[in-house]
C-alpha cells in the first residue's frame, strides 16, 4: 500500500509543481505565477500570450461585395480587439478550391472553414475568436 499512496504524492506534485514554457527559441521558462501567467522570451517571442490562440485568418471569394463585408467585419474586430491575427484575402478560385468551398464569402481560421456562404455577423466572428 505504500507504493500507492508515493504514486499519488508523486502525482500531486507532479500536478502543482511549476511548468515549463518552452518557445520558439528553444529557451525553456518556469512559470511559478499562481494567476494567469503571462510568459515571455529573451527573444521577445509572446506567441504564448495570444489572447485567442488564432494565428491566421483567411477569406475565401472571388472579390464579391458579400466577400469585401465578410472582409471589413472581420478586419473591424481584429482591430477592435487588438488581435495579432494575419488577415488574407484569398481571390484565386482553384486555392478557394482546395479548401471543399462551394459558396463564398468561407471564412478560413487556422487552416479550418468556419463559415461559408454567408456575411457573418461581428458577434459570430467574436464567438468563432473565443472572445
Amino acid at each position: 500500500m505504500e507504493t500507492k499512496k508515493e504514486n499519488k504524492k508523486g502525482f500531486w506534485a507532479s500536478l502543482f509543481s511549476p511548468k515549463p514554457c518552452s518557445c520558439s527559441c528553444g529557451n525553456n521558462l518556469i512559470i511559478e505565477e499562481e494567476e494567469k501567467p503571462t510568459p515571455s522570451c529573451c527573444c521577445g517571442d509572446n506567441a504564448a500570450t495570444t489572447k485567442t490562440g488564432i494565428k491566421e485568418v483567411k477569406i475565401l471569394g472571388p472579390g464579391c461585395a458579400k466577400c469585401k463585408s465578410t472582409y471589413q467585419v472581420i478586419e473591424k474586430v481584429i482591430n477592435e480587439n487588438n488581435l495579432d491575427v494575419k488577415l488574407t484575402k484569398i481571390e484565386d478560385i482553384t486555392e478557394i478550391m482546395s479548401y471543399n468551398v462551394m459558396g463564398t464569402p468561407a471564412v478560413v481560421v487556422d487552416e479550418v472553414v468556419k463559415i461559408k456562404g454567408h456575411v457573418p455577423s461581428e458577434s459570430e466572428i467574436k464567438q468563432i475568436f473565443g472572445i
